[in-house]
């Protein structure tokens, strides 16, 4: 079996750009329950690089800018963020999907993006995000859970 490693990335002084981080963290423990590993990289992409092994099914949670509703969750194959990885870029000239794309091409798994309201210098959410922060946990967990049922299924 697979390990599936959720990786939540983004800065916390940035406000929404740490949405990933802030997700992870906050669904760390119903993840163990499952035999899901956790790790909240923020914006050490190269300890994030390292904890992905070989065989591992990958699934990055980080902010994104899509002009989409604030809050809103989308889940795409990892190999189609590796190849328009432009659209996903922050405030890194160098990305975690850079690092992937250029050192480990065939990383299985999945992106998952939450569409973020305001990046910037600041330690807290936008107020948008707070106000969804739960619905935002329990739809990003659900969408992990169904890839890992997806995976078990296969």
């Amino acid at each position: 079996m697979k390990r599936i490693l959720v990786i939540g990335i983004g800065s916390r002084i940035m406000r929404d750009d740490g949405i990933g981080s802030r997700v992870v963290e906050a669904i760390e423990g119903r993840l163990r329950e499952r035999d899901i590993t956790p790790f909240i990289g923020e914006t050490d992409l190269e300890c994030c690089f390292d904890e992905i092994e070989p065989d591992d099914l990958v699934i990055i949670v980080d902010a994104m800018a899509q002009g989409q509703e604030t809050g809103s969750v989308d889940v795409m194959l990892l190999s189609s963020a590796l190849n328009d990885r432009s659209k996903f870029r922050t405030q890194h000239e160098f990305s975690l999907l850079d690092l992937i794309a250029l050192h480990a091409p065939n990383t299985e798994g999945y992106f998952i993006g939450i569409q973020a309201a305001e990046i910037g210098f600041g330690f807290d959410l936008s107020k948008s995000l707070k106000e969804r922060f739960e619905q935002i946990c329990t739809d990003v967990l659900n969408r992990v859970l169904t890839i890992k049922e997806e995976t078990d299924d296969a």
